[in-house]
């Protein structure tokens, strides 16, 4: 299989013209009709069905005759396009070689005049994001809609997050891409560490402060824990947002331990219980995650009720 880059110089000038108009209209079409394809692109009806012909045998679109004639962007046409729109935009001058591939992402080295040696993470959900779609208010879309959603809540949450905690700094985000810093590190799992102690504190202490600033990381493990100079947290696109302060939540904390009576409706405390337990369930997974594996690589334990005062602020 060929690489994004040898893809991209292939492509010509009428073909980026029908991607372009394909990915404007995904929204509405899972397979965009011939004809909506046609009026974007301005491509007459014979040469339009010859270029798609064309870029679905390079596997660049999925072409599809019933039950109507209409084309949708693969994981590596939605690439192209984004990677185009970040060329055209400046923020990425040359693209290297593939540093990583995963069932949700595929991640590669590149470089920008702006920004230095980056990384450029392409989103790619599957049949494996069903669970997560049939949680979250999706609706029935394409799952090329639902990638670039991914990549832009990646990239809402490295800029919410940045400069709070250790996190790639975000540089751009288009279509299904987010160009980010580079860090030189190795994933936790992989690292042996010589203090395991100390960087257990320091893992606890960031969580506590993306709590702090309304996100639990809903997928945190030592798979997205980069260990360098410094400790950061990666792969955010399943993060959840904390939308209850802090001291709503120290309030429910105290009613649910009996410490004080009901003060307010039935209603608005059942709603806050709801909204906190949502976030907390998930919160609770990262941080028994965490505690597990350094409890089965190191022999560290720790009282999860007492991390988790710890992290919330009880």
């Amino acid at each position: 299989m060929k690489e994004i880059f040898e893809y991209y110089m292939d492509i010509t000038g009428v073909e980026w013209r029908i991607i372009n108009s394909i990915f404007r209209n995904m929204w509405s079409y899972k397979f965009v009709p011939v004809e909506v394809i046609m009026k974007h692109s301005g491509v007459r009806e014979e040469k339009l069905q010859r270029v798609l012909k064309s870029l679905g045998s390079d596997g660049v679109v999925e072409n599809r005759n019933a039950p109507y004639v209409g084309s949708s962007l693969t994981f590596i046409g939605l690439s192209l396009y984004s990677l185009r729109t970040l060329v055209s935009r400046g923020k990425v001058d040359m693209i290297g070689k593939k540093m990583g591939e995963g069932k949700e992402s595929v991640i590669y080295n590149c470089y920008s005049e702006r920004y230095g040696e980056c990384v450029l993470k392409f989103h790619r959900l599957g049949a494996m994001f069903k669970k997560i779609k049939e949680k979250r208010d999706y609706g029935d879309l394409h799952l090329n809609v639902l990638s670039v959603r991914s990549a832009g809540r990646e990239y809402k949450a490295l800029k919410k997050l940045f400069g709070v905690v250790n996190v790639p700094e975000p540089f751009a985000w288009e279509g299904n891409a987010v160009l980010m810093e580079l860090i030189n590190g190795r994933e936790l799992f992989k690292t042996k560490l010589e203090d395991p102690q100390e960087v257990l504190e320091i893992i606890l202490d960031g969580v506590r402060k993306m709590v702090g600033a309304g996100i639990v990381h809903g997928d945190l493990s030592q798979f997205n824990i980069l260990v360098s100079e410094d400790i950061y947290f990666i792969d955010f696109p399943q993060y959840i947002e904390i939308d209850v302060e802090r001291d709503e939540w120290k309030e429910y904390g105290k009613v649910e331990h009996g410490i004080e009576e009901n003060g307010g409706e039935k209603d608005e405390e059942g709603t806050t219980r709801a909204k906190m337990e949502s976030w907390r369930s998930h919160l609770e997974r990262d941080v028994r995650n965490i505690l597990q594996f350094f409890k089965k690589s190191y022999g560290i334990e720790k009282d999860i009720n007492s991390v988790m005062n710890y992290i919330i602020g009880r």
